[in-house]
């Protein structure tokens, strides 16, 4: 522990007009009677950490918490306004999260959320799994699985890649040992010719038409690539267009913004049974202690003519058992048809979330399609125009082909030899080599461009991979993380149980369906028994250490430096030494109330609260 001390200045917070306590590192005990306002300065130090809440002083219109240690000093203010409480000024503890963490398993008073459940017997598993954040790994998920469907449709569509580098490779070495025959035939030709003499006029005009009909094979070749890359652009768009169909009608049968809307009134309808829930499930448990026990919950009971009367420890009014039985009745249909109603909503908002993140991906879809449209609209019409210029192109080379043709036909009238037909051979052959280099050159291109595809499809297929790694590790994560969390619970509460020593209770663990469960020792035989079947001290006992587990399982002490416990009457000295020295190393201050009759450790800080003097 360090030798930091923590100085706490409330005003106005619950009973106390002023308080000021200096907090050493360590356990510090407040003692006092009821109605000495321990938890009332719990609840100010809580705030001044982060707590999301303060009571404000009877008759006055603000509250104020001032906690320092060395140079760091913090001061929150809450003020009542029209609109309700507003509060003020930086905590010591800023984050929201961090904040679920402090209110849960930092600040144990008796209205502690997890407490107040295993008082009440309801379930903990989301107050237990809530900081673990599993929706935002989920959504990190989904945006992996979309990045992944993306660059899968990309691959797919690029098709075998390979295989057509490999036969445009194979005909580029024919081509190749074609074009060298015929460069050697041309030559044998050549020299052919050189033994006669021929007409310079006639050659050079054979010469241009040669030239003349290897443009025109180009040209129909250019025609005939960009007329199928054509039809395949328009097919694509066609599929476009369904796809978009299909999407946009998805996200216009759903009103998202009403299904959001829905989604918070369940939740808030959820909060709001859960809330009328705990108070049912008290007001139940004190009408049946006033019933069955003859001491508690009640200040006596008598017996008249009219039947037997219970008094009322809250009003001193006198009740016939059966009134306060059929009450009882009342009340447990009440809290059954509560409890049916929270089991309705849960799933309801789950399918809501669901049908929520349909219409987000529907919405990207859109969104990807629209510009994957624009960019084959885009292509489409530069392919088209493309296509007419070269159709205009064609149409003057085959009228220049047609004027050639008559010229050396008027020409060749008057040479009719041996050397006509060679002269016809050579311009063959010149036409079908220069056509081969043209077939040469683009077979070229074609291949740097797929092996580029390539390169850029390894890419691809290595990020996949990658991705689905990672989307598998985050499923495993959301899938190992409850088993994780429930399983370091069970060993924390284990120690915690093998430190306090309690004589009939053995053993407390969460089950699969995170639902506490007891070994303990009847007529001294161990058995496994609920949480309801328990006596409310014993809940109280379980429910702190739960608590208490929660602090060391989500390394709370990283969060705030103080752990703060209300009303330690479960545990006798011994055990709150045990309890002390348990969390030695895991909190650098523990604050905690006790009743002045309770045994305190003499080496403990305590403090004495009195009971303010009424005027």
């Amino acid at each position: 522990m360090s030798d930091r001390t923590l100085h706490l200045e409330l005003e106005n917070i619950g009973g106390i007009e002023h308080e000021e306590l200096s907090i050493t590192a360590g356990p510090t005990f407040i003692q006092g009677p009821n109605a000495a306002n321990k938890t009332s300065f719990l609840r100010g130090l809580l705030f001044a950490l982060g707590s999301s809440s303060v009571p404000i002083r009877s008759g006055t219109d603000e509250a104020r918490a001032v906690l320092s240690a060395g140079d760091k000093r913090i001061e929150r203010v809450a003020r009542r306004t029209d609109a309700g409480i507003e509060t003020s000024g930086e905590a010591w503890v800023s984050d929201a999260d961090d904040i679920t963490l402090l209110e849960r398993f930092a600040g144990l008073l008796e209205t502690n959320s997890l407490r107040s459940a295993v008082a009440r017997n309801e379930g903990v598993e989301s107050l237990l799994k809530e900081p673990m954040d599993i929706e935002a790994l989920e959504a990190e998920r989904s945006e992996l699985m979309a990045r992944k469907r993306e660059l899968t449709n990309e691959i797919e569509s690029a098709g075998d890649v390979e295989s057509r580098l490999e036969d445009r490779k194979r005909e580029l070495a024919e081509k190749r040992d074609h074009l060298d025959e015929l460069e050697s035939t041309l030559e044998e030709l050549y020299e052919e010719q050189d033994t006669t003499k021929t007409d310079g006029a006639l050659q050079k005009l054979r010469d241009e038409r040669a030239d003349v009909r290897s443009n025109e094979a180009e040209c129909e070749t250019q025609i005939e690539q960009l007329e199928a890359a054509i039809d395949r652009l328009e097919e694509r768009a066609d599929e476009i267009d369904d796809e978009l169909e299909d999407a946009r009608a998805a996200v216009e049968e759903t009103d998202i913004k009403s299904l959001k809307q829905e989604r918070e009134s369940a939740r808030a309808e959820l909060d709001d049974v859960t809330e009328r829930l705990g108070v049912l499930q008290s007001v139940l448990t004190a009408n049946r202690e006033m019933v069955d026990s003859e001491f508690t919950g009640a200040l006596g009971r008598n017996s008249g003519l009219m039947g037997d009367e219970v008094t009322c420890w809250a009003c001193g009014r006198s009740a016939p058992t059966e009134d306060l039985e059929e009450t009882i009745e009342d009340l447990t249909a009440l809290v059954k048809a509560e409890k049916r109603r929270k089991r309705e909503r849960e799933p309801e908002i789950e399918e809501l979330s669901e049908r929520i993140e349909e219409v987000r991906r529907s919405e990207q879809d859109i969104q990807r399609l629209e510009t994957e449209k624009q960019d084959v609209e885009q292509k489409l019409s530069s392919r088209r125009d493309s296509l007419n210029e070269r159709r205009d192109q064609l149409e003057e080379i085959r009228d220049r082909l047609s004027e050639l043709d008559d010229e050396i036909d008027d020409r060749a009238a008057d040479q009719r030899s041996e050397q006509s037909e060679l002269t016809d051979e050579i311009e063959e052959t010149r036409v079908e080599i220069e056509t081969l280099r043209r077939d040469i050159t683009r077979l070229e291109e074609t291949c740097d461009s797929l092996r580029e595809t390539r390169t850029d499809l390894e890419r691809k297929r290595d990020e996949v991979d990658e991705l689905s790694g990672e989307i598998t590790s985050l499923t495993d994560r959301i899938e190992n993380l409850e088993s994780e969390l429930r399983t370091v619970f069970n060993e924390t509460m284990d120690e915690l149980l093998d430190a306090l020593e309690f004589e009939r209770i053995e053993r407390v663990w969460l089950d699969g369906e995170f639902d506490l469960v007891v070994a303990r020792e009847v007529d001294g035989r161990t058995q496994s028994d609920s949480i309801e079947h328990l006596a409310e001290s014993e809940r109280e006992m379980i429910g702190l250490v739960l608590a208490l587990a929660g602090f060391v399982t989500y390394d709370v002490d990283e969060v705030t430096p103080v752990l703060v416990l209300d009303s330690l009457g479960a545990f006798d000295a011994e055990r709150t030494r045990r309890l002390v020295d348990y969390f030695a190393d895991e909190t650098e201050y523990l604050v905690a109330t006790t009743h002045p009759e309770s045994a305190v450790d003499t080496e403990f800080d305590t403090v004495s609260f009195e009971q303010p003097v009424q005027n």
